[in-house]
């Protein structure tokens, strides 16, 4: 969970002998916890690790006087936190930081695009607030506080939504995420080792964490983590091979149906939207197969799914149906409704059409439902695998039972959403 959001702004607070005394000095803080003070950011990240973070802001930026930003994600060495920074140096050479503090186990990648926008608007503030310094203007610095306070709670807020994930949400997070696919698409094949997997994804992120990649299907009961006892070298008496390995006992995808409830009420309240949205929806689903969703819709459904605002709007549309210019206000201050309701459109999620008046509803299209499946497909490969390498040692016979045994044990199990 987040921590909280700090924004400093650099001074070198130049003295009068010509010796300068570099300091971050914070302009405005906001916390999760609400029983702190201003100083609780000492406790979450120290001097050291604001110029260090600092300095993978500014290495290889030339000139004080060029505009420039960008954002870095980073752990914190003299703390247990890990952080996503905005660094903002605007067109006088003023320079300010923002750290947004998270909690160790966070999975703070899908927060990318709320601390992404939040530095945006930030950049704006800062250029102003920079102005209004250099022209002593107290009455705009002090408006300006007040904006940058509300835009740090604001992020919070939006922060604190994303935190509470659904089921439905944990599914976005495996196909939102390509080293969670990949590591799908290796456990469709045959269980491995905890070890082998994270070297295997260390290949590709240096920097990845297992153990937060797993969590969505930990979760969601798709995967089980269960121990190999190994092979003891009968000259030597040392065990190989033993350790934790990681068995796929559900797949899952996302599949479309129809909104049979809208359809149903349309139809028993008589509506002249009816024939029309039931001939969209058969056009659309007569062509359909989940099997071939391309994998570029589904990343962006999950993707979509992953934003508080959009989410909350299809949750409300899987209900009723609106008309264009009548929809409710459940965006949060920043949402661009007409660029939502677009993407939705654009992935067929969501279908306008107009009634006799030529007055212009929204309806969803296809509701999204997660598809849960037994990975009965495995079982082949395990055989497979077992007479393939049966003389090899008793290390495959053990991968093979206990992915058979857990097979067997996990498939009544069911998946609540």
């Amino acid at each position: 969970m987040i921590k909280g959001i700090i924004t400093f702004s650099f001074n070198l607070n130049q003295k009068e002998t010509g010796e300068i005394e570099p300091e971050f000095r914070p302009i405005q803080s906001q916390f999760l916890a609400e029983d702190v003070d201003e100083n609780y950011y000492k406790q979450l990240v120290v001097e050291n690790d604001i110029f260090a973070m600092y300095y993978q802001h500014t290495t290889g930026l030339s000139g004080v006087s060029v505009e420039h930003s960008n954002f870095f994600n980073g752990r914190l060495k003299e703390t247990p936190y890990q952080i996503m920074s905005y660094f903002k140096q605007v067109s006088d050479g003023s320079q300010y930081l923002t750290f947004s503090i998270f909690e160790l186990d966070d999975e703070i990648e899908i927060y990318n695009d709320i601390i992404k926008d939040m530095g945006y608007r930030l950049g704006d503030i800062f250029e102003k607030f920079s102005e209004a310094r250099k022209a002593k203007q107290l009455e705009l610095i002090t408006n300006l506080q007040i904006r940058l306070k509300n835009e740090l709670k604001y992020s919070i807020f939006q922060i604190e939504r994303l935190s509470n994930l659904t089921n439905l949400q944990k599914i976005a997070l495996i196909y939102n995420n390509e080293l969670r696919l990949y590591i799908l698409e290796v456990l469709r094949k045959f269980p491995i080792s905890s070890t082998e997997l994270r070297r295997e994804i260390q290949q590709i992120k240096p920097d990845a964490n297992l153990d937060i990649l797993l969590h969505p299907f930990i979760e969601l009961n798709l995967v089980r983590r269960d121990w190999i006892e190994g092979e003891r070298n009968k000259e030597t008496g040392i065990i190989k091979n033993q350790g934790e390995y990681l068995f796929l006992v559900k797949d899952v995808m996302f599949a479309r149906v129809p909104n049979e409830k809208l359809l149903n009420h349309l139809k028993e309240t008589k509506n002249e939207l009816y024939d029309i949205y039931n001939r969209e929806v058969i056009k659309y689903f007569t062509k359909y197969d989940p099997f071939e969703e391309s994998t570029k819709n589904t990343q962006k459904i999950a993707s979509m799914f992953l934003n508080p605002d959009i989410y909350d709007f299809f949750v409300l549309m899987r209900n009723n149906f609106y008309a264009k210019d009548k929809i409710p206000k459940i965006f949060s201050e920043f949402a661009v409704t007409d660029v939502l309701i677009n993407d939705l459109k654009e992935i067929e999620v969501l279908t306008e059409i107009s009634d006799n008046d030529d007055r212009k509803w929204l309806l969803l299209l296809t509701d999204i439902k997660p598809m849960v499946i037994f990975p009965e497909f495995m079982l082949p490969k395990i055989r497979a695998f077992y007479k393939q390498n049966s003389n090899k040692g008793k290390l495959q016979y053990q991968i093979a039972k206990k992915a058979y045994d857990l097979l067997e044990l996990t498939y009544p199990e069911k998946m609540e959403f």
